[in-house]
């Protein structure tokens, strides 16, 4: 393929991109998002996918962008004009090879791939120098790297949020202050499950979202949740998993915790096939979805198994490999599910390894890596997706895609702790499902975060001063 990049007239404003590895192995779709620009890959970046298509967390991202990449080749008859975009914007992509720098400097080695990239940019500068090129890349540091040898640069952005859209799903249970009317027809029949009121759409309240109810005179005397055109009651006393009351662990200045009586509601509640809770550690997360596990499992039969899931993050950068040191996929998984044991020796009547290895032995609980979710069967089973925050959205559309009808899935995390090198805060797939529960609602999903640190007095110490810098 010959490179031509001098611009055909002087209208002709396109800007040059150049796609990192971490970019298209985060989004193999991320070829379509540029609209009319052009969109080029080094050659020695399709190395490096190629290395990663056995990887078992990247994998399948490796896999997917090389068969898009094939069929866009394939559809292209003339590639001396680079390979069309089909993205109703006349994008065009061009693979690059050559173009080293003669100024590159001698300090930074080209055996090292970032170096070698940024080299390439610099010759592409030198050589169609009426084009704006830019490096677009998640890696941080390549980014002050190339800042520093002027080439601009641009972190991946098509999937991100803004900080104060994030900031906003931090929010507490709302308070509804109802009439004496409403009241009255709150509690109007006589069995306490039919204990409703007709909703009014001036609550703006999304599906299976909970509220804390207020009298006229501003005491509280219940909750709520809201269930298609009605609003639900429940009572925050009676709310329990396992015998457990929500909790809370500063009596003095809090006494009551909404967010984690409404994460039981909704855990316990069979017509919820999906609940996302967010939350920070030591917010109860895992702790109310084990004990749902449990229940809904061992002393319902409403579900045949558990299945736990997290991704396993290694120190590697490729991602979710357990190794190959001997041992079964059980016993390697164990150490890396740490929470989940220590919940079930928690849980269960024999609080020691015996007690939690019964269960695992029995087959009723299983832990899976997240890697191995295709050839999983989750039918009829009771699933918790811990962690969601280090994966990545597609790997989530693959957990969802396996769900039946007679499956529960709770997915849990915190968006402040990102563990994968190829993630942040705004990316996760724990935050691209909470955003698309949130444009795009169904009756079957409910979603809640999390704000009381309940672990102990220690940790809310250091979650309030330590964290914030005070």
């Amino acid at each position: 393929m010959r490179l031509d990049l001098n611009p055909k007239s002087k209208e002709d404003r396109r800007r040059c991109l150049i796609l990192d590895t971490n970019v298209l192995l985060h989004d193999p779709s991320a070829i379509f998002r540029f609209e009319e620009n052009i969109v080029l890959i080094p050659l020695f970046v399709l190395d490096e996918i190629d290395s990663k298509k056995s990887d078992p967390q990247l994998g399948f991202n490796a896999r997917e962008i090389s068969q898009k990449l094939e069929q866009l080749i394939q559809r292209t008859e003339n590639w001396e004009e680079g390979i069309s975009i089909p993205n109703g914007r006349g994008g065009i992509l061009y693979f690059v090879n050559n173009f080293m720098s003669k100024n590159f400097p001698d300090e930074l080695t080209l055996n090292y791939k970032d170096n070698a990239m940024l080299s390439q940019i610099m010759g592409l500068q030198e050589r169609f120098p009426e084009r704006d090129f830019i490096l677009v890349t998640k890696d941080r540091n390549l980014r002050i790297k190339g800042w520093a040898l002027h080439i601009a640069c641009e972190d991946y952005l098509h999937d991100k949020i803004s900080e104060e859209y994030l900031d906003s799903f931090f929010q507490p249970v709302k308070h509804l202050q109802l009439t004496g009317e409403e009241i009255n027809e709150l509690f109007k029949s006589k069995a306490t499950e039919n204990w409703a009121i007709s909703y009014r759409k001036k609550w703006r309240l999304a599906e299976n979202e909970g509220v804390a109810l207020f009298d006229p005179g501003e005491q509280f005397f219940g909750m709520a949740m809201r269930k298609g055109h009605q609003l639900k009651y429940f009572d925050y006393f009676s709310t329990r998993i396992l015998d457990m009351p929500p909790k809370v662990l500063d009596a003095e200045n809090q006494q009551y915790n909404f967010e984690q009586a409404v994460c039981m509601q909704q855990a316990m509640d069979d017509s919820i096939k999906i609940q996302i809770i967010i939350g920070k550690a030591g917010t109860g997360k895992t702790h109310i979805a084990i004990a749902a596990a449990l229940e809904k499992v061992f002393k319902e039969r409403k579900y045949d198994s558990i299945k736990l899931i997290k991704p396993v993050i290694t120190k590697s950068r490729l991602g979710e490999d357990i190794g190959f040191l001997p041992g079964s996929l059980k016993r390697k998984l164990i150490p890396k599910m740490r929470p989940f044991v220590e919940k079930l020796r928690l849980f269960t009547s024999e609080q020691s390894d015996e007690g939690y290895r019964k269960l695992l032995d029995s087959g009723v609980i299983e832990l899976l890596n997240l890697a191995d979710i295709r050839g999983a069967d989750l039918a009829n089973s009771f699933v918790i997706f811990d962690e969601a925050q280090n994966a990545n959205p597609f790997q989530m559309r693959t957990l969802g895609t396996r769900l039946g009808e007679d499956t529960k899935l709770i997915v849990l995390g915190d968006p402040t702790q990102i563990d994968s090198v190829y993630l942040d805060k705004y990316s996760n797939a724990l935050i691209n499902l909470y955003e698309n529960a949130l444009q795009n609602p169904a009756p079957f999903i409910a979603h809640i975060c999390l704000i009381q640190m309940v672990r102990s007095h220690t940790s809310q110490w250091f979650e309030s001063h330590i964290q914030s810098g005070r």
